[in-house]
Order: C-alpha cells, then structure tokens, then sequence
C-alpha cells in the first residue's frame, strides 16, 4: 500500500499542476499513477456507484447521455468525456473521487468510457457496478483483431467480476448478448423490433454462423449489420427476450416507443439514425435499472443531441455544412456511416478525412479495412460527388473506383488544404465531412472554411 499512496499523492499533485495550465484534460497523472504503482486501480477507493460503457460502437454517445443526466440530477460525476479509455484515463477519473487519505469523498459517481479490449485488465481491478455493452462488431484489424478476440476480452471481464457486476446487453447482437451467460453476474437486456430500417448488405459479416452448432444464423428480421431478431434453425440459439423492448420508432417524430414490463412509453430520440435509437435505448435501461423515473428520462431526452464530437451543423445561404464522425479502420462503423449518407435523402456532397494520424509515422499503412468496407454504398444518386484528402488519397480512389462509382463523381487531393476548392454548392442540399476520430477539431477547420468560401463566393 506504502507504494499506492506515492502514486496517488504524486499524481494528485502533479494533476493539479495540469489543471492549473490548462491541461485538465491530460491524462498524463493516471499514466503516472499507473508507472509508479501496476496495481493502482485495485486500490483506489470507488464512489458508490460506477458505471462502465463498452463495446466496438455507441459508447462516447451513451455514456454522455448517462452522465449528463446524473450531473442534470445533481450528482457529483467524474466522465473520461474527452475519450481516455484505457488505463490512464481511469487512473485520472478515480483519483478525482478521492482525496489524499483515499476517502471516496469527492464524487458521487464514475461514468466511464471503456475500451473493450483490455476491459479485462482494467475492469476486473475497478469492479464496476454496471458494464453496459453496446455491441461487438468487426473494428480495427491492427487494433482488435475480430469479434471472437474482443468478446473473449469482454466474457473474461464478466467472468471474474461475478454478480460484483450487472450485465446491461443488447439482445439483437449475436455476439454480445451472448456475454456473461455462465458468469452470476445479472443480465438486463434491451432489444428493439422490426422498425422496418431495411439494411444493405454488407461485405463482411460479423457473425455468420451459429456458436452453439456452427449451423449458418437467420434472421426474421435485420436493423443493421449483424444486429437483429437472430435464430438458428438446428438449436435453441436465438435473440434472448428484452426487458426494454422499442416496439415502435417513428423518424418524422422523433420518438420510440418502448415497451417495459407490459407498459409503453414514448421517448425522444437525439438523430434520425437506428444506431443512436440503439444507443438511446441502452441509456434507458441502463437509468431504469438504477431507478430513474420514466418521465424523468423523456424530459431530459427532449434537451439531448448527439455530442459534438460525433457530429455538429452550420447553414449558410440554404445549404447545411455538417461534420459526422466515421471512424477510419473501423470497418463496422464507416460502412453503416455509409448506408446512412445513401439512405439520407437530401443530395449532397461527401468529404472524407478517414486517414489516421498514426498512419503518417509507419513506412507502411493498414489498407484491408478499405475493402472490407462499404464503399459501394456511397454509389447513391443523392451523392453528388466524393471529395478525397490525404495522404492516403490514391488507396481510397481506387476503392471508389471498384465500388463501381464514376470517375468524374470521385475528387483525390493528397493535400487536405485544396479541398476546399473542389467543393460545388450547385444544387447542393448539404455538404458532409466524414471523418475519423482524432480528426474533430481539422473536420470542423474543414467545415468552417468551406462555409467561409461560400461566404465569400456570395459576397462577390
């Protein structure tokens, strides 16, 4: 313990330093704290409640939908809101719960963004008292390798937790809702049902073949990807029931009725996408669970939007300049971005930012999430045409190419400055800048200069 309490004075001090320059945000002390004691996240007390998010999608927007709403509820909350999902971002958030006796006095809560594939080393030590998984989908192949990889992380998590730990799963995932069958732990699951989303068909599939009996999986119906109403036709393996059911979700509205316990509420939903009505309805289970009153969470939803880190809108002169995350190497991710650019009715330009900043320090670059991703489903009339910058600008070309889209719909610049240039507003309803994570603050550059060019075009 002698070496703990080092960590925890040294990397107190040293966050208040940080905090005093402006660098709130770095989480630099954790990694400190980590360096100095292995075992740091064992020891540090916890506040009486802690909230783990995991899984490949949807866990930066529903763990702020759960944050905000305990700050709305006056709760002291420490978030990893700025996407510090490993060690030291948890070594950070914790040590702000406690003081310099390691009293859990500060905080009334932890909400904590988790990263799925070391969720074992790290979870297992900090003994959430919910993990709420959002999904498990085919992600970064230098990152995560496959589906069965991470759900093995993710099931050895549950499996030493035991009922230290609530499960909350999604029913309609094959993969995750498979997790902590075997483990004590208490599973809460939440499913939605025939929406009528009509989902393309993708090139990789996540889950094709049944766990118990390695028969091929059926579906009575699909919402995206993998994830839907599931059944094997040679054994009992099937979608599991849903305590919190979407029966119904209407875009023009805005609402999705879900169903609890025999009894149907309408709930605001935060976009016009079946991903966040997913990730809306993890949240709702999740605050049910907890004890949160069903009016209490139609209420706060109506003040909800997804977080600016994922996406933010500008209009000018009738024309809506918006910034949507994508994730690059995430192959689940930019394909269902992807279907939602096709399925978006209004015509428009598309600009991708999808290179990874990593990828400018190796010799040699990651290209097989190009062809595992739907490209073919940026081949849509409303898509006017696809704008490339970076330096991996080539590779993305020809993957539009054998998508079979045009040459003259498809613009490639290795320099992301001359963008900008190749932007045509005629006839344009909005202009999407696509693009990967690390990328925020150069996607919303990207934005603004486009805006500004337009500006100063109708100036003249």
């Amino acid at each position: 313990m002698f070496r703990f309490y080092i960590a925890l004075w040294i990397s107190k001090i040293v966050a208040f330093i940080f905090k005093k320059r402006g660098n709130e945000r770095d989480d630099w002390p954790g990694l400190l704290a980590y360096k100095i004691c292995p075992q740091f996240l064992k020891y540090i007390n916890k506040p009486k409640l802690v909230i783990a998010i995991t899984g490949t999608n949807g866990k930066t927007t529903t763990s702020a939908l759960i944050n905000n709403k305990l700050v709305a509820d006056g709760y002291r909350v420490s978030f990893n809101d700025w996407g510090a999902n490993l060690q030291a971002g948890y070594g950070l958030n914790l040590m702000r719960c406690v003081d310099f006796l390691n009293r859990p006095v500060k905080m009334d809560a932890a909400v904590l963004e988790a990263d799925e594939k070391t969720l074992d080393d790290t979870m297992t030590l900090i003994e959430p008292h919910y993990i709420l998984v959002t999904n498990i989908c085919k992600d970064s192949l230098r990152r995560n390798g496959h589906p069965e990889f991470i759900f093995d992380h993710v099931e050895r998590t549950f499996n030493v937790l035991g009922d230290k730990t609530v499960a909350i799963l999604n029913a309609n995932d094959p993969i995750s809702s498979q997790l902590a069958a075997h483990s004590g732990a208490r599973r809460v699951f939440y499913g939605m049902a025939d929406i009528g989303a009509d989902p393309f068909e993708n090139t990789v599939k996540d889950i094709s073949v049944c766990p118990e009996c390695g028969h091929d999986i059926h579906y009575h119906y699909r919402l995206y990807r993998h994830i839907g109403d599931f059944y094997c036709d040679s054994c009992d393996f099937r979608t599991p029931d849903a305590k919190y059911f979407a029966e119904a979700v209407d875009y023009d509205t805005k609402e999705m009725t879900v169903r609890e316990e025999g009894e149907a509420t309408a709930y605001p939903l935060i976009s016009d996408t079946v991903f966040n009505a997913f990730n809306v309805l993890s949240y709702i289970a999740l605050m049910r669970e907890l004890g949160f009153a069903k009016q209490e969470l139609v209420d706060f939803l109506k003040t909800q939007r997804v977080t600016k880190i994922r996406e933010t809108s500008v209009k000018f002169n009738g024309i809506e300049y918006l910034t949507y995350a994508a994730k690059s190497q995430n192959v689940s991710a930019a394909s269902t971005v992807f279907e939602y650019m096709a399925k978006e009715p209004s015509i428009k330009e598309v600009v991708l930012l999808l290179d990874e900043v990593q990828d400018r320090n190796h010799p040699s670059e990651t290209v097989t999430w190009l062809y595992e991703t739907d490209y073919e489903f940026l081949n849509s009339p409303n898509i006017k045409k696809i704008i490339v910058g970076g330096h991996m600008y080539l590779n993305h070309k020809l993957r539009l190419l054998l998508a079979g889209i045009d040459e003259s719909r498809i613009v490639c610049v290795e320099d992301e400055a001359d963008i900008v240039d190749h932007v045509d507003r005629s006839g344009i309803e909005k202009v999407y800048v696509l693009f990967e994570i690390d990328y925020v603050t150069k996607a919303r550059n990207m934005r603004d200069r486009i805006v500004e060019r337009a500006k100063e075009e109708a100036a003249k």
